[in-house]
């Protein structure tokens, strides 16, 4: 299942290419050293192919950026996956990540903290700001959790738990086709 997705806006021209049959490869440029390294490990981590090509006002900061990106990747999930539930716990050194996505109903929770104000030419605030915008705009609810470790051990062990549990929510979402649930989102089990 594939879909792709192009933002232009005053600030920022964003490509997105996603395909949930994939094997994990990416191709990714937006000018932000961090967002490159997340999106691969999106990528490698979901399974998934991901095309990401972004031209922003990095000179003004990379909030436009870093927005837009997580703008057009939601949307393209969106487009491909509407259903499913899938959860990951994930090390990286001393960190510790949660990370819980349910397709449908929206919403946004984290309990991260960060020590610096920025890593590789990010804002450390906007990582929040991406995964917020990166749910409500793929139509999914994500709760995410760290704890331990430095900065950039958090930041990669709550994006592979987001990949993680993202690859776990789509293939449970294909799994619910072919399962009956009642109207509290509850699966019916017939013998």
């Amino acid at each position: 299942m594939r879909a792709s997705f192009r933002r232009t806006t005053a600030e920022t021209e964003v490509e997105v290419s996603l395909d949930l049959e994939g094997s994990g490869r990416s191709e990714v440029e937006t000018g932000v050293p961090l967002l490159d390294e997340m999106l691969e490990i999106l990528a490698q981590g979901s399974g998934f192919d991901l095309e990401v090509r972004a031209r922003g006002d990095l000179p003004t900061g990379d909030h436009h950026t870093i927005e837009d990106v997580a703008i057009a990747l939601g949307r393209a999930f969106a487009e491909v996956a509407d259903a499913g539930i899938g959860s990951s716990f994930v090390p990286s050194g001393e960190a510790l990540a949660f990370a819980a996505v349910r397709f449908g109903p929206l919403g946004y929770r984290d309990e991260v903290e960060f020590l610096a104000g920025s890593l590789e030419g990010m804002e450390l605030g906007n990582y929040g700001h991406f995964m917020r915008t990166l749910a409500y705009n793929g139509e999914f609810a994500l709760h995410l959790r760290a704890t331990g470790g430095d900065d950039w051990e958090k930041v990669e062990a709550l994006t592979l738990s987001v990949a993680r549990a993202l690859k776990r929510a789509v293939a449970d979402g294909r799994r619910g086709r072919e399962t009956s649930w009642n109207s509290d989102g509850v699966e019916r089990i017939e013998e």
